[in-house]
């Protein structure tokens, strides 16, 4: 068993988002609940900057801004793609927004570029089923995955890789 796999594992590929990214989301919290965090001291004196209602709004605003912020920082900063016995799995963020695709319903797989014409947003279910793609921040090269349903693109930086993994499996069934 290779390290990182489990048993039944043909490809595993985890991919982190880069450091810029990081660092903006940090800044973006730090900025946020440190703002929070002064008016609410500025708040307990006799002289507030927010009282009565127009502090409930603003306390309200900015811990939305808080916790959207963590949910982008744990959605956004991690994709593991997996082909397993089943099937291709791609799952973004530690909150595991995933998407399998079986391996019957798999046409063909290809390695190819993001476009955000072609492929539309990241991992956006809403998204029409001709535009999906599943992408992390920095990493422009992939893989299409040609199903039933249309074409879907997956960043990968082991492409080549995992269209042979592909290739293997949809080449036996």
């Amino acid at each position: 068993m290779v390290e990182g796999k489990q048993q039944g594992d043909l490809f595993t590929e985890n991919l982190r988002a880069p450091g810029w990214m990081f660092a903006f989301l940090g800044l973006m919290l730090g900025g946020t609940s440190g703002g929070l965090t002064a008016v609410g001291i500025r708040s307990l004196g006799d002289d507030p900057l927010v009282s009565g209602g127009e502090a409930v709004v603003f306390f309200v605003c900015f811990a939305i801004a808080v916790v959207g912020i963590v949910y982008v920082m744990l959605g956004s900063t991690l994709m593991e793609t997996k082909a397993t016995d089943e099937g291709i799995v791609v799952r973004l963020g530690l909150l595991g927004t995933q998407r399998k695709f079986e391996w019957g319903e798999i046409d063909e797989v290809w390695e190819s570029g993001h476009s955000i014409a072609r492929h539309g947003g990241r991992g956006n279910p809403f998204a029409p089923a001709s535009r999906r793609s599943w992408t992390m921040y920095g990493v422009r090269n992939g893989v299409e995955i040609e199903t039933n349903g249309g074409v879907v693109f997956v960043s990968s930086l082991k492409g080549e890789e995992l269209v042979a993994v592909a290739e293997g499996v949809i080449d036996q069934t």
